[in-house]
This record gives structure tokens, C-alpha cells and sequence, in this order.
């Protein structure tokens, strides 16, 4: 075996262990981990899809159906390097981890909230949370608010999440939204939208 043969395949071995195995033997890398340090948000309209957004100015009028608030928890994302203390460039690194879980979402207004179809009625200040549902990008869910606050070990990412009402209000009202986001370690968040008009 030729000197430059040995060296070639010394160099392919090693791309193949080194490189391309995302097993346990593809080498140490630095390790993210996501801390979440506030709460931002904004009125949307969304439309048929949570991928393209429409952002809603002071006084806007929107059916309840396109309605969004689209909440982000505002993070920092540090490195803590594994062992041996250096960042291998070769392998795929694994996605930031959370630090964090949560334990309450919340959402409220500053107007009554009259259902269409209902003799129910929000007094201003009162939690929505029955008529509100969560998209949550990083599980890809459309669920309730409460269904989502039902499970256990809901890992704060730092990905934006859509809040939109499921039910139509008895006429038209202007809304100014309060989103609470509170975490298990006792941190608390909230993040006030502008006023919106919102139609049945």
C-alpha cells in the first residue's frame, strides 16, 4: 500500500466517523441551551396560514376569524462546550435545548366580550383562555389553550406562537389583548397588543 494510498484512506475513515455519523461517535460539540428573558407581540392577521402574516396597525378592523395575536419569547441562547472543552464544525449539532418550562398562558382584554352564539359574556380583565387556541410551531399543534397548558414538561422555546379566538363576538369591539406567560421557575412575562376592532 502506497504511502499516498494510506493517506487517503486515512482521511475517508476519518470523514466517515468524524463527519457524516450523527451517532454517539460523531464527536464533542458545544451544546445550546435557550433562556427565556421576556415577552414580545403584536396583532396579525393570518389568514389561511400560519406562515404568512399581516401585521395590524393601531384601530384595525379584523373578523375574528383571521385574528391573531403572535406572541415571542425573547431569549438568549448560550453554550456550554462538552467534554474535552472544544466545538467539532464536522458534525451536526443538536437543536437548542430550553432551559425553561411553562406554566401558564394567559390571554385578556380590556373590553367585554360578547359571544355571538352564546349567553356568555367576558367581563374586561377576565382570562379567555376557552375560546383561545395556540399554534405552536415547534410541535406543529392547533390545539385549545387549556388542552396545551394540560400537558406536562411544556418546554419554553424561544419560537412565536399564534393565539386566535374560536369564537365569534355578538358585534363588533374594540379589544386592546394582554398575553401572561408565565414559567415553572416563577418568572413572569405579559405583553399588551394596540387596540383592534374585532368582527363577528
Amino acid at each position: 500500500m502506497t504511502n499516498t494510498f494510506r493517506i487517503l484512506f486515512t482521511v475517508l475513515l476519518f470523514l466517515n466517523v468524524g463527519c457524516f455519523n450523527d451517532g454517539p461517535d460523531c464527536g464533542p460539540f458545544a451544546t445550546t441551551y435557550i433562556n427565556i428573558e421576556g415577552l414580545s407581540g403584536s396583532n396579525v392577521a393570518v389568514g389561511n396560514s400560519y406562515a404568512n402574516f399581516v401585521s395590524l396597525g393601531e384601530g384595525a378592523t379584523v373578523a375574528f376569524t383571521e385574528f391573531g395575536i403572535r406572541a415571542t419569547p425573547e431569549a438568549t441562547v448560550s453554550e456550554m462546550a462538552s467534554a474535552g472543552g472544544y466545538q467539532a464544525v464536522a458534525c451536526s449539532p443538536v437543536p437548542p435545548q430550553p432551559t425553561e418550562e411553562i406554566a401558564e398562558i394567559a390571554v385578556f382584554s380590556s373590553a367585554e366580550y360578547k359571544q355571538e352564539a352564546s349567553d356568555k359574556v367576558f367581563s374586561a380583565g377576565d382570562t379567555l383562555n376557552s375560546i383561545i387556541k395556540i399554534y405552536e410551531p415547534f410541535s406543529g399543534r392547533i390545539v385549545s389553550l387549556p388542552d396545551f397548558l394540560v400537558d406536562d414538561d411544556l418546554a419554553a422555546y424561544d419560537d412565536a406562537f399564534t393565539l386566535q379566538l374560536t369564537t365569534a363576538p355578538a358585534e363588533p369591539t374594540e379589544h386592546q389583548f394582554t398575553v401572561h406567560y408565565r414559567l415553572e421557575n416563577g418568572e413572569f412575562y405579559q405583553v399588551t397588543t394596540s387596540a383592534v376592532i374585532v368582527t363577528p
